[in-house]
C-alpha cells in the first residue's frame, strides 16, 4: 500500500514550514576558542580530510595524537579536525552553518556524531532515538551541500558502557541501525567497527577507559577500518570502491525485538535516494516538531498506515472538523506494517507527551503480503506488541482499537480473507475499558460485498469513507474527552 504523491508532497512541505522545533536539528550556538581555531585552520585552505564530531574526535589530539602525528600530518592525508568536546548533532549543525566545511574542497568527509544527544538527556523523551537519527540525517544533508565533491564516511556511534544493555548504548544502537540506512555505498559509505572495540562479555574497558573515549589502541583502530574510504577517496575513484562496513555484532535492540524487526522490510523505510526523496524521514521530523510544540498535552493520537494518513488526504475535511475541538497527532505513515508502528512507538513518537485516546488501525500491508511473517497469526502478535507499546508509552490514555478495513471486490479476495482472519483474534484485545473495539467495517459493503464505492482502489476510503468513520468514533472521543 503506497502513499498517494499529493500526499507526499504536502508532508514535505509541512515539514518544511515546521523545521527546527526538537532539538537535535535546531543549530545551537558554540562560538567557541575552539572553533575561532578551527576556522583559522580553515582559512589556511583547510584539508583533503576532514573528520567531523564531538570529543571522541577531539581525541585524535589527546589519546589518539600518536596516531594523529603518523597517519593524518602529511601531505593529502594531513586531517582538518573538527571535532569538538560535547557537542550534540544541533552544535554540529552551527559549526557547519557558520564556516568549518566552507572556502575550501575536500576530499574525504569522516562524521561521527550522536553519542551526546543520548547520553546528556537521561530522561529518554527528552531525545528518543528518532531525534538524533534526524539531526544525523540533517548534518548529512549540510555536508553535502557544503562539500558536493567530497566522499562521505559515516561511522557508526561508537559503543558505550559495560555491557549491551547499558542504556546509553542500546540507544546508539537504535540510531546506529537506521542511519546506516542513508548511507548508499558510493559518495556515502557506512563504516561500523563496532565488533572490535568489545571483549567476549560485550564490555569497552579495555579499550575504553571509562567506556566512552577511545584509548590509543582505538584510535589505532579507527585509522586502520577508515582508511580504504581515505584512499578510496584521494585516488579520485581511481582504487577499487570499497564496501560498506557492516558490524557482526547483534544489539540488545535487535535481539529483544527480533520478532518485530527481523522482516523482508527494515523497521524505518529511510532512503536517501528514493524517487520521491526521503518523504518517510520528513514525515517522522513533521511529527516530532508537533509533539514538541504541543506542549505536552494532545487529546487525539491517529496511529497507523495510510489509511490513517490519509486522514491528511481524502479525509481532510473530517480531519479540519475534528481540529475544531481536538488537538490531533496523525501518526499515520502510508506502507506501514505492524513491526514499523513497533518502531516508531518505541523511538520517540509516544514520547514527550500525554494523549486521552488513540486510535489504532494497522495489518492491511502485512496481510496484503503473504510471506514468512505475514501470516494471520504473526500479524495478530504484531497488533498485540504494539497495544503493549502504548500502554507502557502512554498508560492514561484510552484506545480505540479498530480492525483492520475491508479490502477487495468481495469476501473471497484473498487479502480481506487474511485481514478477516486477523481481526477475529484481535478483537479479544480489547477489554472495553482501556482497550475499546470499534468496529464499522460493514458500513463500508455495498449488497454484493463489495468497497469500490466507497474505495475506488478497493482499498483507501474516500472522503464519504472519512465521514462514515468519523461518525463511528466520534461518541468515544467525546465521551473520553470530554468534549
Amino acid at each position: 500500500m503506497k502513499l498517494n504523491c499529493k500526499i507526499a508532497v504536502a508532508v514535505v512541505l509541512a515539514a518544511g514550514a515546521a523545521f527546527g522545533a526538537i532539538r537535535a536539528v535546531t543549530p545551537a550556538d558554540r562560538n567557541g576558542p575552539r572553533h575561532v581555531a578551527k576556522m583559522a585552520e580553515v582559512a589556511k585552505g583547510g584539508a583533503k580530510v576532514v573528520f567531523i564530531g564531538d570529543s571522541i574526535t577531539h581525541g585524535w589530539e589527546g589519546r589518539g595524537k600518536e596516531q594523529l602525528k603518523k597517519y593524518f600530518s602529511e601531505g593529502d592525508w594531513k586531517m582538518l579536525n573538527l571535532g569538538t568536546g560535547g557537542d550534540r548533532t544541533e552544535h554540529v549543525l552551527w559549526r557547519l552553518d557558520h564556516g568549518e566545511l566552507d572556502g575550501y574542497e575536500a576530499k574525504c568527509v569522516l562524521l561521527m556524531i550522536g553519542t551526546n544527544n543520548t547520553g546528556h538527556f537521561k530522561k529518554f523523551s527528552d531525545e528518543p532515538p528518532m531525534d538524533t537519527i534526524l539531526g544525523i540525517r540533517e548534518i548529512l544533508k549540510k555536508i553535502r551541500a557544503k562539500q558536493p565533491k567530497a566522499v562521505v564516511v559515516l561511522t557508526a556511534i561508537f559503543p558505550r558502557g559495560a555491557n549491551e544493555n547499558d542504556p546509553f548504548r542500546v540507544r546508539n544502537d537504535v540510531v546506529n541501525r537506521e542511519i546506516q540506512k542513508y548511507c548508499d555505498g558510493k559518495t556515502v559509505f557506512w563504516c561500523d567497527f563496532s565488533d572490535r572495540f568489545l571483549d567476549e562479555k560485550g564490555d569497552t574497558k579495555w579499550i575504553m577507559p571509562d567506556r566512552l573515549h577511545p584509548g590509543a589502541q582505538g584510535y589505532e583502530i579507527w585509522y586502520e577500518e577508515v582508511k580504504p574510504y581515505i584512499e578510496y577517496a584521494l585516488s579520485d575513484g581511481r582504487k577499487e570502491r570499497p564496501k560498506n562496513r557492516l558490524s557482526k555484532v547483534k544489539t540488545a535492540f535487535e535481539k529483544a525485538n527480533a520478532a518485530y524487526l527481523a522482516t523482508e522490510i527494515p523497521a524505518t523505510p529511510i532512503e536517501m535516494k528514493h524517487n520521491r526523496g526521503d518523504w518517510w524521514s520528513e514525515r517522522m521530523l513533521q511529527k516530532r516538531n508537533q509533539i514538541v510544540d504541543s506542549k505536552g498535552e494532545i487529546d487525539l493520537v491517529f496511529f497507523g498506515d495510510s489509511i490513517t494518513h490519509g486522514w491528511e488526504g481524502s479525509g481532510k475535511a473530517w480531519l479540519a472538523e475534528l481540529s475544531k475541538t481536538y488537538s490531533i497527532l496523525n501518526i499515520g505513515y502510508g506502507g506501514d506494517h505492524t513491526e514499523n508502528l513497533v518502531w516508531r512507538g518505541l523511538n520517540g513518537e509516544l514520547d514527550g507527551y500525554k494523549a486521552k485516546c488513540i486510535m489504532l488501525m494497522i495489518g492491511t500491508n502485512n496481510c496484503g503480503r503473504e510471506t514468512a511473517y505475514d501470516k494471520p497469526e504473526d500479524v495478530v502478535k504484531g497488533i498485540r506488541r504494539i497495544l503493549d507499546v502504548i500502554a507502557e508509552k502512554q498508560p492514561q490514555a484510552k484506545t480505540l482499537l479498530l480492525p483492520i478495513f475491508v479490502r477487495g471486490n468481495g469476501p473471497d479476495h484473498p487479502g480481506r480473507k487474511r485481514n478477516d482472519a486477523a481481526n477475529a483474534a484481535i478483537k479479544a484485545f480489547a477489554d472495553g475499558d482501556k482497550v475499546i473495539w470499534v468496529d464499522f467495517n460493514a458500513k463500508y459493503l455495498d449488497k454484493k460485498g463489495d468497497t469500490k464505492w466507497i474505495m475506488p482502489d478497493r482499498l483507501h476510503p474516500n472522503a464519504a469513507g472519512y465521514k462514515i468513520w468519523t461518525e463511528a468514533v466520534l461518541p468515544y472521543f467525546k465521551a473520553i474527552c470530554g468534549k
